[in-house]
């Protein structure tokens, strides 16, 4: 009894000074950091969770933009898909390939200019292999038979070894992916989802900027 009084009371002095208590109580670390919610968290399909994209003001960072198709052969594109109820903004958000040990290349990422946004159902056409000079974008000259506009990639995905195309929040954290298998696709095929914006990745037909078919 003795011994707790006396702790009772250099308790009571300390509180009047730095205060008393263990640092790893609850509220005295700061506020939490945003971080984003992986892909590995939300399912294979890479959906990247619902609402609309943003970084918001100490939230997750959340998408529902997914890579919808991607072409490795007869010319090197990559399409991003809305299947979300609500415009998704895509500022500041980067696509990139994988490194040597699988992971999102972020030092060639595509980065997204701010204003850039993606309306419900709509597609985002992107472009490989193009030069650094020409900036990502929007550009006019893309694809005959897609979209007038686009924006452009510094790397492609190679179709001998195969990759993973990712998409990643400002802070580089994985929201949605797409693997394209090694030699997935014929000439003339691509590798997409089906059913289109949701499925699982298998063989399409090229369709840039429009829904995702069987070939």
């Amino acid at each position: 009894m003795r011994t707790h009084l006396r702790l009772a009371v250099l308790c009571a002095a300390a509180l009047s000074a730095a205060g008393c208590g263990s640092g790893d109580d609850p509220g005295t670390s700061g506020a939490p950091g945003t971080g984003a919610t992986s892909a590995s968290s939300q399912g294979a399909s890479g959906t990247g969770g619902g609402g609309q994209g943003g970084t918001g003001a100490g939230g997750n960072v959340t998408t529902t933009v997914v890579v919808n198709e991607i072409s490795a052969r007869g010319g090197d594109w990559i399409e991003l898909g809305n299947p979300g109820e609500a415009a998704a903004d895509l500022g500041g958000f980067g696509l990139c390939d994988a490194d040597d040990i699988g992971q999102c290349n972020t030092a060639d990422a595509l980065r997204f200019p701010e204003g850039t946004q993606l309306a419900p159902g709509e597609y985002l056409l992107v472009l490989g292999d193009q030069a650094v000079e020409a900036g990502p974008g929007p550009h006019t000259t893309c694809l005959a038979d897609g979209p007038s506009t686009c924006f452009y990639a510094t790397w492609k995905v190679s179709a001998s070894r195969g990759e993973t195309v990712f998409l990643v929040s400002p802070d580089n954290q994985v929201l949605a992916e797409l693997a394209y298998p090694i030699e997935a696709a014929a000439d003339g095929q691509t590798w997409g989802r089906l059913p289109d914006l949701t499925g699982e990745g298998a063989v399409t037909a090229p369709t840039p900027g429009a829904a995702n078919a069987a070939p």
